[in-house]
């Protein structure tokens, strides 16, 4: 019997003060508001319910607000997170509202089963923030902290990034950055890109890259015939590289280029282009993106969960407008007569080009841009969607995959993503880009968490909620694998074999037309080979 070599993953864990309680509490009913502002890190009640008021003015509180902001069921959307010096304020709480509160549970960053860095700004939940005061919301809505629980990145996994010159001396580079080829400055594109990758975290600085632990080496763009500065980081060890950048012309000797890659196990992550749809008509395809064994991201955004956060209306015409609604596919939209409560629609004119090779979308708006704060300090955060900054967060999300298990294939780690994506298709106001927009959102935690499962002998890979027409999936040897509500139809290819068991459960549909196939294989000897990750 051959033995599989597993790593033992770390949960980091949090320095709390003994007394300090950190909990969730749930109200009775969604309706209710608990209004509340912070100053200098002391929350205060501004309701009208003295009960509450008086709660709030006796004890110190830390934090008080809504605990899931992206939920959709019920009692999560109704559960609040918060932070107090003693856990006398959660007992009253319950004891003296409970008209108001029906439950709470105190909380370990065990029990959170999150990790974040000392520099995750005012986005911060559970630790001190000693980095810039940055809003990294977008991490949120990808669970990037729920990744970090698994793994913060490998100094053994590089990150290729391709998009201009990033000094090796910089804070946030220093002595984990080789430069490969040096490249031009390009307005600091590679500066930005290589932060959101890779920035090192947790070293009280600016702020943590998604990958932040990982390694990086830097080359230059374009060679668009061949790809020869691509293949030197592939051929170096490189099994990532993001490519926020293109040309319009195909070329076979460059799809033979990320053939070979390929074959060297090396992804290449790029982008679709930042020309508005509604010039586009989704038939202007943009290269490395379209390449085959390529995967290439949309944008997608991420701000506000309901129209009334983003609703706003033009001064000269009084027109109503949204802007930046969760999982949309345009930065803003209007409305049918004008009217914020009849359907919303997309600006298709604020939506980035989109393309039925695109594989996946991840948020492209207000994305930190560092090279700004590099050069004078300024925080400032890209206004306009666009699709170079959602590359490297595909890119990092891989490197922390690749530091769980560095032994996936391409073809897994293009699986991972889109298996593990947020399914946008009820989204009735992306109807008309149905097919342009890959799998779906990004989602980094449950894209770390399925990597992490793969290689548990008493855990199932599970596999859900999701609705495929096409793409070749694979998963080569996870232990146990629990297929649920997911749906494999007309051109989907799946091969996933497993060491154990794979468990169909409810709502699964496979269902392949002449162009797809379902192979699911058991096979005990099935292994991946990690002694090299020891």
């Amino acid at each position: 019997m051959k033995r599989l070599v597993i790593i033992i993953l770390i949960a980091f864990s949090y320095t709390i003060t003994a007394q300090e309680d950190r909990f969730y509490i749930r109200t009775v009913s969604n309706a209710i508001e608990i209004p509340t502002q912070t100053q200098d890190s002391v929350v205060t009640y501004t309701g009208d319910d003295l009960r509450l008021k008086t709660l709030f003015e006796k004890h110190d509180v830390k934090i008080f607000r809504r605990g899931f902001k992206y939920a959709t069921r019920d009692k999560l959307k109704r559960t609040f997170f918060a932070i107090a010096t003693t856990p006398a304020f959660q007992k009253e709480l319950k004891m003296i509202a409970p008209d108001i509160f029906e439950f709470s549970e105190s909380i370990t960053a065990q029990k959170l089963q999150i990790y974040e860095p000392n520099d995750y700004g005012v986005t911060s939940t559970t630790g001190q923030n000693l980095g810039s005061s940055l809003l990294f919301d977008y991490y949120d809505f990808m669970g990037v902290p729920q990744a970090w629980y698994y793994t913060t990145g490998s100094p053994d996994v590089h990150i290729g990034i391709s998009d201009g010159y990033v000094d090796p001396e910089d804070p946030e580079f220093a002595g984990k950055l080789t430069m490969v080829k040096k490249s031009s400055l390009s307005s600091g594109h590679g500066y930005n890109i290589a932060a959101i990758a890779a920035a090192q975290g947790d070293n009280a600085y600016a702020g943590a890259g998604v990958c932040y632990d990982c390694s990086i080496k830097t080359t230059t763009y374009g060679d668009f015939k061949e790809f020869n500065q691509l293949l030197e980081l592939a051929r170096s060890g490189v099994k990532v590289i993001n490519c926020s950048w293109g040309s319009r012309t195909y070329y076979e000797t460059a799809q033979e280029a990320i053939n070979e890659m390929r074959d060297l196990g090396t992804i290449i992550i790029s982008v679709p282009h930042n020309t508005p749809y509604s010039k586009t008509n989704g038939t202007q395809l943009r290269y490395p993106g379209a390449y085959e064994h390529v995967l290439s991201v949309g944008s997608v955004q991420h701000k506000y969960d309901t129209i009334e956060d983003g609703l706003n209306i033009e001064e000269k015409n009084g027109k109503y407008y949204a802007e930046k609604q969760q999982y949309h596919l345009s930065r803003t939209g209007g409305f049918v007569n004008n009217d914020p409560k009849d359907t919303y629609r997309l600006y298709l004119s604020s939506t980035n080009n989109l393309d039925a090779t695109v594989d996946i979308v991840a948020p492209g708006n207000d994305i930190f841009q560092y090279y700004k704060f590099q050069k004078n300090g300024e925080i400032a955060y890209n206004p306009y969607q666009a699709t170079s900054p959602a590359a490297p967060l595909v890119t990092g999300t891989i490197g922390l995959m690749l530091s769980v298990n560095n032994d996936l294939s391409v073809d897994e780690m293009s699986s991972i993503i889109k298996l593990s994506a947020t399914n946008i298709d009820h989204i009735k106001a992306n109807e008309p880009l149905r097919g342009l927009y890959g799998a779906g959102s990004l989602h980094t935690g449950r894209a770390v968490k399925m990597t992490h499962e793969m290689l548990q002998p008493d855990s199932y890979t599970l596999l859900e909620n999701q609705n495929f027409t096409r793409w070749n999936f694979s998963l080569r040897a996870p232990y146990k694998v629990l297929i649920r509500n997911e749906q494999f139809r007309e051109a989907a290819r799946v091969d996933f074999t497993a060491k154990e068991e794979i468990l169909i459960d409810t709502e699964t549909v496979f269902l392949p037309d002449v162009n797809g196939s379902i192979l699911l294989t058991i096979d005990p000897e099935a292994t991946y080979n990690l002694q090299k990750n020891n």
